[in-house]
Protein backbone atom coordinates (compact mmCIF):
# COMPACT_ATOMS: atom_id res chain seq x y z
CA UNK A 1 0.00 0.00 0.00
CA UNK A 2 1.35 3.22 -0.88
CA UNK A 3 1.66 6.01 1.19
CA UNK A 4 -1.82 8.56 1.89
CA UNK A 5 -1.31 11.72 -0.23
CA UNK A 6 -2.96 14.67 1.30
CA UNK A 7 -5.16 17.07 -0.36
CA UNK A 8 -5.69 20.38 1.32
CA UNK A 9 -7.86 23.30 0.60
CA UNK A 10 -10.41 25.99 0.88
CA UNK A 11 -13.28 25.35 -1.04
CA UNK A 12 -13.34 29.56 -2.10
CA UNK A 13 -15.00 31.68 -4.67
CA UNK A 14 -11.56 31.28 -7.01
CA UNK A 15 -11.28 27.36 -6.28
CA UNK A 16 -14.70 26.94 -7.38
CA UNK A 17 -14.64 29.78 -10.70
CA UNK A 18 -11.38 27.55 -11.26
CA UNK A 19 -13.23 24.03 -11.14
CA UNK A 20 -16.11 25.86 -12.87
CA UNK A 21 -14.07 26.91 -15.38
CA UNK A 22 -11.63 23.71 -16.16
CA UNK A 23 -14.75 21.61 -16.40
CA UNK A 24 -16.63 23.72 -18.55
CA UNK A 25 -13.65 23.79 -21.01
CA UNK A 26 -12.62 20.29 -20.62
CA UNK A 27 -16.19 19.09 -21.52
CA UNK A 28 -17.13 21.65 -24.21
CA UNK A 29 -13.73 20.53 -25.89
CA UNK A 30 -14.47 16.99 -25.65
CA UNK A 31 -18.37 16.74 -26.28
CA UNK A 32 -20.35 16.89 -29.72
CA UNK A 33 -22.15 19.86 -28.27
CA UNK A 34 -19.11 21.67 -29.37
CA UNK A 35 -19.95 21.24 -33.00
CA UNK A 36 -23.39 22.93 -32.62
CA UNK A 37 -21.23 26.22 -30.85
CA UNK A 38 -19.70 26.01 -34.37
CA UNK A 39 -22.19 26.19 -36.43
CA UNK A 40 -23.44 29.10 -34.35
CA UNK A 41 -20.94 30.92 -34.71
CA UNK A 42 -20.93 30.34 -38.34
CA UNK A 43 -24.32 30.95 -39.46
CA UNK A 44 -24.25 34.26 -37.30
CA UNK A 45 -21.11 35.48 -39.17
CA UNK A 46 -22.68 34.20 -42.60
CA UNK A 47 -25.74 36.85 -41.60
CA UNK A 48 -23.55 39.66 -40.84
CA UNK A 49 -21.82 39.43 -44.33
CA UNK A 50 -25.62 38.62 -45.64
CA UNK A 51 -27.20 41.67 -43.62
CA UNK A 52 -23.91 43.88 -44.89
CA UNK A 53 -24.66 42.54 -48.66
CA UNK A 54 -28.03 43.68 -48.54
CA UNK A 55 -28.29 46.32 -46.08
CA UNK A 56 -30.50 44.66 -43.39
CA UNK A 57 -29.47 46.58 -40.44
CA UNK A 58 -31.79 44.57 -38.04
CA UNK A 59 -30.31 41.27 -39.24
CA UNK A 60 -26.55 42.91 -38.73
CA UNK A 61 -27.32 44.21 -35.15
CA UNK A 62 -28.48 40.89 -34.37
CA UNK A 63 -25.83 39.02 -35.64
CA UNK A 64 -23.28 41.26 -34.35
CA UNK A 65 -24.64 41.30 -30.70
CA UNK A 66 -24.69 37.36 -31.08
CA UNK A 67 -20.93 37.38 -32.20
CA UNK A 68 -19.90 39.96 -29.58
CA UNK A 69 -21.90 38.12 -26.96
CA UNK A 70 -20.15 34.22 -28.12
CA UNK A 71 -16.63 36.03 -28.14
CA UNK A 72 -16.88 38.55 -25.43
CA UNK A 73 -19.59 38.05 -22.78
CA UNK A 74 -20.45 34.40 -22.28
CA UNK A 75 -17.64 33.59 -19.48
CA UNK A 76 -18.58 37.08 -17.77
CA UNK A 77 -22.56 36.22 -17.74
CA UNK A 78 -21.96 32.50 -16.75
CA UNK A 79 -19.77 33.24 -14.09
CA UNK A 80 -22.31 35.98 -12.25
CA UNK A 81 -24.75 32.68 -12.42
CA UNK A 82 -22.31 30.62 -10.94
CA UNK A 83 -21.04 33.08 -8.22
CA UNK A 84 -24.82 33.09 -6.97
CA UNK A 85 -24.97 29.65 -6.85
CA UNK A 86 -21.85 29.60 -4.97
CA UNK A 87 -23.00 32.15 -2.22
CA UNK A 88 -26.04 29.85 -1.38
CA UNK A 89 -23.96 26.44 -0.74
CA UNK A 90 -23.19 25.44 2.32
CA UNK A 91 -19.75 24.56 0.96
CA UNK A 92 -18.70 27.62 0.53
CA UNK A 93 -15.35 28.73 2.80
CA UNK A 94 -15.48 25.21 3.96
CA UNK A 95 -11.42 23.49 4.36
CA UNK A 96 -11.20 20.29 3.09
CA UNK A 97 -8.67 17.53 4.26
CA UNK A 98 -8.73 15.12 1.57
CA UNK A 99 -6.30 11.93 1.62
CA UNK A 100 -5.39 9.44 -1.14
CA UNK A 101 -4.15 6.02 -1.34
CA UNK A 102 -4.33 3.07 -3.11
CA UNK A 103 -8.08 2.37 -2.11
CA UNK A 104 -9.53 5.44 -2.97
CA UNK A 105 -9.85 9.16 -1.95
CA UNK A 106 -11.23 10.03 1.01
CA UNK A 107 -13.68 12.71 1.88
CA UNK A 108 -14.21 12.87 5.26
CA UNK A 109 -16.29 10.08 6.23
CA UNK A 110 -17.19 9.12 2.54
CA UNK A 111 -14.74 7.04 0.50
CA UNK A 112 -14.97 7.30 -3.31
CA UNK A 113 -12.75 4.27 -4.32
CA UNK A 114 -10.77 4.09 -7.51
CA UNK A 115 -13.52 1.46 -9.28
CA UNK A 116 -15.65 4.49 -8.73
CA UNK A 117 -13.70 6.87 -10.91
CA UNK A 118 -14.52 6.88 -14.49
CA UNK A 119 -12.22 9.58 -15.47
CA UNK A 120 -8.93 11.67 -13.93
CA UNK A 121 -8.16 14.27 -16.27
CA UNK A 122 -4.50 16.19 -15.44
CA UNK A 123 -5.40 20.18 -15.75
CA UNK A 124 -2.10 22.61 -14.76
CA UNK A 125 -4.71 24.20 -12.31
CA UNK A 126 -5.78 20.87 -10.59
CA UNK A 127 -7.57 17.66 -11.56
CA UNK A 128 -10.87 16.92 -12.33
CA UNK A 129 -12.26 13.69 -11.16
CA UNK A 130 -15.26 12.39 -12.60
CA UNK A 131 -17.51 9.78 -10.85
CA UNK A 132 -20.85 8.40 -11.89
CA UNK A 133 -23.24 11.77 -11.40
CA UNK A 134 -20.43 14.26 -11.03
CA UNK A 135 -17.04 15.61 -10.73
CA UNK A 136 -14.71 16.65 -8.06
CA UNK A 137 -11.83 19.03 -8.53
CA UNK A 138 -8.74 19.60 -6.54
CA UNK A 139 -6.74 22.45 -7.26
CA UNK A 140 -3.22 22.10 -7.54
CA UNK A 141 -2.42 24.74 -5.16
CA UNK A 142 -4.00 22.12 -2.64
CA UNK A 143 -1.08 19.87 -3.05
CA UNK A 144 2.26 21.06 -0.62
CA UNK A 145 4.73 19.69 -2.93
CA UNK A 146 5.37 19.22 -6.83
CA UNK A 147 6.03 15.49 -5.13
CA UNK A 148 2.44 15.25 -3.91
CA UNK A 149 0.99 16.68 -6.90
CA UNK A 150 3.00 14.16 -8.97
CA UNK A 151 2.21 11.25 -6.48
CA UNK A 152 -1.24 11.34 -6.54
CA UNK A 153 -1.23 12.20 -10.63
CA UNK A 154 0.48 8.29 -10.60
CA UNK A 155 -1.47 6.61 -7.89
CA UNK A 156 -4.87 8.17 -10.04
CA UNK A 157 -3.40 6.82 -13.77
CA UNK A 158 -2.63 3.40 -11.93
CA UNK A 159 -6.00 3.30 -11.06
CA UNK A 160 -9.00 4.72 -12.26
CA UNK A 161 -10.62 3.68 -15.15
CA UNK A 162 -8.72 6.58 -17.63
CA UNK A 163 -7.00 9.20 -17.12
CA UNK A 164 -5.91 12.12 -19.46
CA UNK A 165 -3.42 15.12 -19.31
CA UNK A 166 -4.34 18.10 -20.76
CA UNK A 167 -1.94 20.95 -21.25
Amino acid sequence: MSEKIKINYIWDQDTFLTASKCAYDYEMKNSPKRFLGWFFIALTQFGVVAAMKKGAVGLLLISTILVVYWYFFRWSIRKKLLLKNFNKSKEKNNKFEILADDEGIHLKDVVIKWSDVNLTVSLRDGFLIYTNNTFHFFPAKAFSTVEEKSAFASLAKNNSKHYTKEI
